[in-house]
């Protein structure tokens, strides 16, 4: 009796896999789980857009962690077979089939990224530059039906192999379990595969209520803007009928002042300047955070007015480093040539009470064209509030020019918000 422990013993340490075979089988099978979960569940279009890079990064991790693991194998003895005859011929060809899998999946999401029409850069982890391939966007149909056909042979796979492990264990009772095991522990190979199913319906659960939480606001968005345009609407016709009964009020003190200098106004920090651009039933929406402006302004005799906004393209946000670099890129911004765009005033009118239109050139990309800009001012004296909104022609400035701007708005909302402080000279 003595002697027959030891040789179970030996036995099963021989046919154990090396503990790296161990780490690498794990962190792939995690890996897949989370990419597989990710790609059913991320939603399409901008909304989906950070999912869609986590995506592409785990990829090409789980590529780089198969030519590891092959490596690996192909240096390294495997333990032998447990199983001889149709069963092993079956478990041979699931395993076969997994390193096809594991290698075409990526590649075929590599090649689709790369001949996309948008053509977004790839920053692994939002940390290190990755190439796109060389492909013609002839074989990106191709690519794409490719990559789709595979996450479901994926699926086949796991099916085949979790299945082959339980009769393993739990039919044949051979300790297949232990050979995968931290240790030799079976125990510990079972709660790795449980954590394995966990991230995959944690994942999944996570990106699904992502998705439905930012429908939501989308939502809440539109509905807000339809109310307000409403809001707008009746304001519109009451300040109407106002205006006519002060016009005639207004235009007799006007004549009967002689206008001194306007006002000059201070915009004081905490203003925003964002802009939005639809793209199909979604938008992008974004920021420029360095921006400034001299203004200046008498809100009742607006004709004298003189403003001039500047604004660094450079600090245009939409809220993601790949896309904002792909802002500033020559067909779109172009701001390492061009960057500043400015707006300057030709001329300024009441169009209601508090309410103004300020006709002016825009200067964007090297050219320059006619803007307008609408604004609201409250408050009293010299301490306002400004708000206003444009819309802006980017096509008729050059910007989004390429492939990766299909699909994308000809018009591009502006809105803007700010404390001004005046003084007179």
């Amino acid at each position: 009796m003595a002697s027959e422990a030891p040789a179970v013993d030996v036995r099963a340490t021989q046919q154990r896999y090396s503990s790296v075979a161990i780490l690498l089988h794990w962190a792939i099978a995690l890996a897949v789980a989370f990419q597989l979960a990710l790609g059913f569940a991320m939603p399409d279009g901008p909304s989906g857009f950070d999912e869609f890079q986590l995506h592409k990064s785990a990829g090409v991790t789980i590529l780089l962690l198969t030519l590891i693991r092959l490596a690996w194998r192909l240096t390294h003895r495997p333990p032998p077979p447990v199983e001889r005859g149709l069963g092993g011929f079956l478990a041979k060809a699931v395993h076969t089939g997994f390193y096809v899998f594991l290698i075409a999946m990526p590649l075929t999401g590599w090649a689709v990224v790369s001949t996309s029409r948008i053509e977004v850069p790839t920053i692994l982890w939002g940390v290190v530059p990755w190439p796109h391939l060389p492909f013609s966007r002839r074989v990106h149909e191709v690519a794409e039906e490719m990559h789709e056909w595979l996450a479901w042979i994926g699926v086949a796979l796991i099916l085949l192999h979790v299945a082959g492990v339980v009769r393993h264990h739990f039919l044949l009772r051979d300790g297949l379990l232990k050979r995968m095991g931290p240790g030799g522990s079976a125990a510990l190979a079972g709660l790795l595969a449980l954590l394995v199913v966990a991230v995959y319906f944690g994942t999944g659960m996570r990106v699904a209520s992502n998705a439905v939480a930012s429908g939501a606001y989308e939502e809440e968005d539109r509905l807000e803007a339809t109310e307000e345009s409403a809001e707008e609407a009746q304001e519109a016709k009451e300040e109407a009928a106002e205006e006519e009964a002060e016009a005639a009020e207004e235009a007799a003190e006007e004549a009967a002042e002689t206008a001194g200098p306007p006002p000059v106004w201070t915009i004081q920090p905490g203003g925003r300047l964002g802009f939005a651009v639809a793209s199909g039933s979604e938008s992008y929406r974004g920021s420029f955070s360095d921006w400034s402006g001299t203004i200046r302004f008498d809100p009742d005799n607006p004709d004298t007015a003189d403003i001039s906004i500047a604004v660094r393209l450079a600090s245009a946000s939409l809220g993601d480093a790949t896309m904002d670099a792909t802002l500033q890129e020559a067909e779109f911004f172009a701001s390492a040539a061009n960057p500043t765009a400015a707006w300057r005033s030709t001329s300024v009118r009441r169009t209601g009470s508090n309410r103004y239109s300020a006709s002016g050139t825009l200067s964007l990309k090297g050219a320059s064209r006619p803007q307008t800009l609408n604004f609201t001012l409250s408050g009293e004296g010299l301490r306002r509030r400004v708000e206003g909104t444009a819309g802006i022609d980017r096509n008729t400035f050059g910007i989004g020019t390429g492939e990766s701007a299909q699909g994308l708005a000809g018009s591009v909302s502006l809105s803007f918000a700010f404390d001004a402080v005046g003084r007179t000279r």
